[in-house]
């Protein structure tokens, strides 16, 4: 609840948030990761960090972009489309964007 009350005090809303890892919409209390004291972390999603550190800290870009693929087209997203999206999406999203789009 602490997260919902500082986003209705700054106007954000949970739609406007997606994982600046993996590209997940954030709409709900639970989708937040958490920092190392618990607390919500409006930057990344649950699948990406808990307790203050990545899930997957060896994760390469690719390998996210491949990952982020998979979960679209188990989701009834054309191959193709997936791939686009994925690969247009990820690397501007604040862990890869210090990158640039090399590593792909």
């Amino acid at each position: 609840m602490l997260l919902v009350r500082i986003m209705e005090e700054t106007g954000e809303k949970h739609e406007d948030l997606v994982c600046q890892s993996c590209g997940m919409p954030m709409e709900q209390e639970g989708d937040f990761g958490t920092n190392a004291d618990g607390s919500p972390n409006k930057e990344f999603c649950i699948h990406c960090y808990q307790n203050g550190v990545f899930t997957e800290p060896d994760i390469s870009m690719r390998e996210m972009i491949e990952k982020v693929m998979g979960f679209m087209v188990n989701e009834g997203m054309p191959r193709e489309e997936a791939e686009k999206e994925a690969r247009e999406t990820i690397p501007h999203l604040n862990r890869w964007r210090k990158f640039g789009t090399e590593y792909l």
